[in-house]
């Protein structure tokens, strides 16, 4: 057998987001799909965990009828790195806490769906296709790679202003419980969220604790656990469904250290606001409680760095955690 003369390289595909209508079946190339303005990836390769039996007593080897790949428990994970536009921030905010209208509020209640069952109706896992991201690609070949009922499990963003220009960039991370699928799959359409990126050089809402700072730096972590519930006996081990866990909003702000800085509490129970942003893209935190400080002693200026985490009011579980205004 001759080696295969095609070879792959990253900047030939292009990733799409695709809204399933039925969890367990992917979206279809007539469905309602999302071009993303992705910087970089990562992809799942068909694999499952090797489970190994002890070694018998008085023996030192392990015998090959005592390893099994556990494909009761395969998930694979699928990171997108992408600009930081209005279009990419809904799509994703609605796949992770299910609010994609632009006000984007992560609610102490959320998410509103939490029942993911496999053959059944559900709109918020997605297919995530890698187009010409299949390992037959060639010149003449056209195979894509695809996950089906993928679940988003977390999202960044973040954007600095030394670091890429101040691009804001939004990392989003999906597992799912369903294999791979190398075949080829074009969109008949597609809603492109590439566009204007929101930047920290327009930053012109920076409060903390309702001190205003000099923003060096900023981001915002939205996760959640998700894990696979069981198997179906069949070829693909496919899970009967998805349970999920509390969201964590965590992130860092980093400024200059000065007064006002100085005089942002710390050590309050009871909460402080964040707003960071500007008329365009604002990240607001009613109720935020600093977990660490420090300070850079730069030579350029000292600088504060302050990481927080975000809650929602007691008084009501419909309170907002977090808003991400992208209008």
């Amino acid at each position: 057998m001759a080696i295969d003369t095609k070879f792959q390289t990253k900047s030939d595909v292009s990733v799409f987001i695709g809204t399933e209508i039925t969890m367990g079946t992917a979206t279809l190339a007539n469905g309602t799909w999302t071009r993303l303005p992705v910087v970089d990836y990562s992809i799942a390769d068909k694999q499952a965990p090797l489970a190994v039996a002890p070694a018998r007593a008085n023996s030192f080897g392990q015998q090959q009828s005592g390893a099994k790949h556990n494909r009761t428990e395969q998930m694979f994970e699928i990171s997108l790195t992408m600009h930081g536009t209005a279009g990419v921030i809904n799509r994703i905010c609605g796949a992770l806490f299910g609010d994609s209208d632009g006000d984007n509020q992560l609610l102490g209640s959320s998410p509103a769906v939490v029942s993911y069952r496999d053959g059944l109706a559900n709109a918020v896992p997605v297919t995530i296709l890698f187009k010409n991201g299949g390992s037959d690609f060639g010149i003449s070949d056209g195979n894509d790679m695809h996950y089906k009922s993928a679940m988003c499990t977390s999202m960044e963003l973040s954007y600095g202003i030394g670091t890429d220009g101040g691009a804001l960039s939004c990392v989003a991370t999906f597992v799912t419980g369903y294999i791979p699928i190398e075949s080829t799959v074009t969109p008949a359409s597609a809603t492109d969220v590439s566009g204007v990126v929101f930047n920290a050089h327009d930053i012109s809402i920076n409060s903390l604790g309702s001190k205003d700072v000099l923003i060096n730096d900023f981001s915002l972590n939205i996760s959640r656990p998700v894990n696979r519930v069981s198997y179906q006996s069949g070829a693909e081990f496919a899970p009967y469904g998805y349970s999920i866990g509390a969201y964590e909003v965590t992130g860092t702000l980093g400024c200059k250290r000065d007064k006002n800085s100085a005089d942002i509490a710390t050590n309050t129970s009871t909460g402080i606001a964040l707003n960071v942003g500007d008329s365009t893209f604002e990240v607001t935190a009613p109720k935020v409680m600093v977990e660490s400080i420090s300070t850079d002693l730069a030579d350029e200026g000292w600088k504060q760095e302050f990481s927080y985490r975000a809650f929602y009011d007691d008084a009501s579980d419909t309170n907002p955690i977090v808003q991400i205004e992208t209008a």
